[in-house]
Order: C-alpha cells, then structure tokens, then sequence
C-alpha cells in the first residue's frame, strides 16, 4: 500500500475518515466525491484503507446513487478490491484510460488471485503495481527484485509500434463525390526524447514520431503521404470518460508529399479529446509552405493562400487508435 508522506493524500485520509466514523450515519456521498478527485493509484490505496475498516460494502452499496462523480470509475476501483466484485465490473473496467485499467488490475492480481497460485506465475500487473510492492528476489522477468518503483507514478505503457485510423471531411471534394477522407497512420505509441510533469498532467518533447497516407476526393491532394513528429505535447490526464476526457495539446512540424511528388512543409497545432481509449476527436489549425497554385488549379476551399504559403483554419477529425496486443 502506498503511505501517507503527502500531506495532500494525508489530508484525503482524514477527510474521507471524519465522512464516514464522525457520525452515526456515514456520508457516503462526500467520501466518493474526495475519492472522485484522486488519481487511480491514490484511490485503490485509500479503498484498500477503507476496506480494513470494513466500510468498503457500504459505499460500494452507495456508489451508484452518488452525484457529481464518475460512479463507473469509483465502482471499478472498488470492485477491484472486493472478493466479489460486481457482475459488470469487466465492462466498468473497460470504459477506463489504459493507465487506469493497469492500476485496477495491479490489485485485481494480488485480492482476487487464487490462494494456492504460485507467485511465479502471477500476473504481471503484481510486479509493476505502484501501491503493492513486489517480493524480492523473485521476478517474472528472471531479474532480481520487482518493477514496482519503475511505473512509480507514470504511465505503465513501454513505447511501441501502434495505428491510427482517422476520418474527416474535405471542403475541396466535388460536386456529388463522398466528402469523406481516410488517414491510416503508422505510430511509435509512448515514445518520448523528454517527459516531464506529474501522473495527472505531462509535457513531452520530440513525442509519437509518426508516417501516414492520407486518401481524400480533394482533386488537390488525392493521395498524400507525410512524416511528422511533435515538438512539444501537454497531456491532461483528467481520466474520467466522457464527462472530462484526457486532453492533449501539441505542436507539430509535418513534411508532406502531393500527387506529382510536389513537396510541402506544414506547422500544425492540434487539441485531441481522449473520449475513451480508443476514439479521440482531433481539432487541427495549419499553416503551410508549398509550391504556389497554378492558373487551372481545382480551387481550395479548406485553405487561404499567399503565394507559397496556405492557412488551413480549422479541421476536425475522427480517429481511432489500435495497439498491438
């Protein structure tokens, strides 16, 4: 279990105890409203402290009729540290952020795992969990000691290949053709040169390096395939599903080659809406250096241009993320 050397953390503790033993009744509603506003490690240690105080059935009884909190996220944490957890608690589980579904499985690993497993074959979630150190010398991976302080409030996920599907619509698509265009994006997931920040909100520099090819009507640019990287990414990781997603801002310098190999480069600032895990709505603004418009050229209705330059003000996208296995 984590300890309570924060004194933010220690001020949670003392609070959620006075909600729920000052009286004779407990105030199951302001003990999931603080629990509401901690990250997901935070929470499972200080349910697992609710739980010595045998407590844990009845918020859990409660959590559902709470207001103004995510009760999915409270009743997957609590599920995880209950022996029978609820009959939805995979789907709950589910409708969290990777980072979280990690945390929720860390415990599910040690409180649900049955009693005669031997601890070499233990998930591995055990070993990396932030809140329940793992033995020493054993280790699934044959080294000695756990990963316990590797994941120690950061994000669980190694950087990796992954793709993304994306969709949106182009101005420039002509009379009676489908709008619609289609970007399949091949990503170096978690890849960051710099990372710094706290679990709940992170800046990364040099982030996701990445190559596409984009298929779109737009007589302009039918087909065309880019490179680009972010130079700089604030992640805000609300985690709390549609009613707050994660939130990303960055900036992000793109090489783009055209129909007839004409070569342009782009400066591209983008605010991604993490709506789950695997759907995110893009919102984009661009401007752009390329070969002018020639006399006869399809008209761009998406940009305005200056000569060699273009400012496209505003697109917005739909995309969809895929991880490996």
């Amino acid at each position: 279990m984590g300890s309570l050397d924060d004194p933010k953390l220690q001020d949670y503790h003392d609070q959620i105890q006075r909600a729920l033993t000052w009286s004779s009744q407990p105030d199951w509603q302001k003990a999931c409203e603080i629990l509401n506003g901690m990250s997901m490690p935070d929470m499972l240690d200080e349910l697992w402290r609710i739980r010595t105080s045998s407590h844990l059935n009845g918020l859990s009884l409660f959590a559902p009729r709470a207001s103004g909190v995510n009760i999915a996220r409270l009743r997957a944490g609590m599920g995880a540290l209950q022996p029978q957890p609820p009959g939805d608690f995979d789907s709950l589980v589910r409708m969290l952020p990777d980072d979280q579904q990690f945390a929720i499985m860390s415990v599910c690993a040690v409180t649900q795992a049955p009693a005669n497993l031997s601890p070499a074959l233990w998930s591995k979630y055990y070993w990396q969990t932030r809140s329940l150190a793992a033995p020493d010398p054993i280790s699934i991976n044959g080294s000695s000691g756990g990963g316990a302080a590797k994941g120690k409030g950061k994000d669980d996920d190694d950087a990796h290949l992954a793709a993304d599907v994306a969709t949106g619509i182009t101005a420039n698509a002509p009379k009676g053709a489908n709008p619609a265009t289609y970007t399949v994006t091949l990503i170096y997931r978690n890849l960051d040169a710099f990372k710094f920040g706290s679990d709940n909100t992170e800046i990364d520099l040099i982030h996701e390096p990445n190559i596409s090819l984009q298929m779109s009507p737009d007589p302009n640019n039918q087909l065309t395939k880019s490179a680009a990287v972010s130079l700089i990414n604030l992640h805000l990781k609300r985690n709390w599903g549609l009613i707050k997603p994660d939130v990303e801002v960055s900036i992000a310098p793109q090489l783009n080659v055209a129909p007839g190999n004409a070569l342009n480069a782009a400066l591209q600032a983008q605010v991604e809406l993490h709506i789950t895990t695997q759907i995110s709505l893009t919102f984009s603004s661009s401007v752009g250096v390329g070969p002018a418009a020639r006399p006869g050229d399809p008209p761009d209705y998406g940009s305005l241009h200056d000569g060699n330059l273009s400012f496209s003000p505003f697109n917005i996208g739909l995309v969809g993320h895929w991880d490996p296995p």
